[in-house]
């Protein structure tokens, strides 16, 4: 199990949240509306995942959210299960994106 208060810690993330492909919400850290952000993350990553298979793309893995304030990275693992991290940071991105490749990885 991911623990998620460590991994926005090491990652210096502002907020993570644990949730499944159907934005179920599981576990939050700093995260105000966590339940929509969750839900919203979820219908992203479902989307994707879903466009992904109609190109032929193989299965969906990360997703990155990259706007004019922050950044969200997302992980979908084989079982839907899902891992985002929140940064205001943008020079984070790649530490973001290393890191939650790390934690699906092993």
């Amino acid at each position: 199990m991911i623990d998620l208060n460590t991994l926005v810690e090491e990652t210096g993330a502002e907020s993570g949240l644990v949730f499944n492909i159907d934005g179920i919400l599981l576990e939050s850290v700093n995260l105000e509306y966590d339940g929509n952000v969750a839900a919203m993350i979820g219908m992203i990553l479902k989307m994707s995942l879903e466009m992904s298979e109609d190109l032929n793309n193989g299965d969906l893995k990360q997703l990155m959210i990259k706007n004019n304030d922050g950044i969200v990275v997302a992980n979908k693992d084989q079982d839907d299960n899902c891992v985002a991290l929140l940064s205001k940071d943008l020079s984070k991105m790649g530490l973001l994106l290393r890191k939650l490749d790390s934690v699906f990885n092993n």
